[in-house]
């Protein structure tokens, strides 16, 4: 099987995003992977997707995060030149995996990899759902390949 595209992010290091050491804070990592989120389900819907006013995601793509793992492989500072890539690696019945790299856009130096699990979610009735095929579809189409199932 080839490689899924990816969505790929350049990020603005910010002032706050950096340690006392000089470093960017692990916590930040956090935030890059929800800027790349963002960014995937732009990709996915499109720009002017409608949006719940509850729970601010597009209508079409409502999820609650479950899990997220990081690993660190190499610091980064202000100075560098981040983009992060993601990509959905799996699909369940009721959720899906996003995996994550964050690489040096100069050097190509790999700074933090890691994976997020999102339950499909109907807010409106507070219950799981099963991801819509449609949507696994669009993925699939964005991504260039098929995505695994679980």
């Amino acid at each position: 099987m080839s490689a899924p595209v990816p969505v790929k992010v350049p990020l603005q290091i910010r002032w706050r995003d950096v340690d006392a050491l000089g470093h960017i804070n692990n916590a930040v990592y956090l935030t890059y992977f929800e800027l790349a989120r963002l960014a995937y389900i732009r990709a996915l819907l499109g720009e002017d997707a409608p949006i719940d006013p509850h729970t601010l995601l597009p209508v079409d793509f409502e999820f609650i995060l479950a899990e997220v793992n990081i690993r660190y492989r190499a610091p980064a500072t202000l100075n560098d030149t981040l983009t992060v890539t993601i990509w959905v690696s799996q699909v369940g019945r009721k959720s899906f995996v996003f995996d994550y790299q964050i690489t040096d856009a100069v050097t190509g130096r790999l700074v933090a990899e890691g994976c997020s699990t999102q339950v499909w979610y109907d807010y409106a009735a507070a219950a799981s759902r099963a991801v819509p095929e449609e949507i696994v579809g669009r993925m699939e189409t964005l991504q260039g390949v098929p995505i695994p199932r679980a």
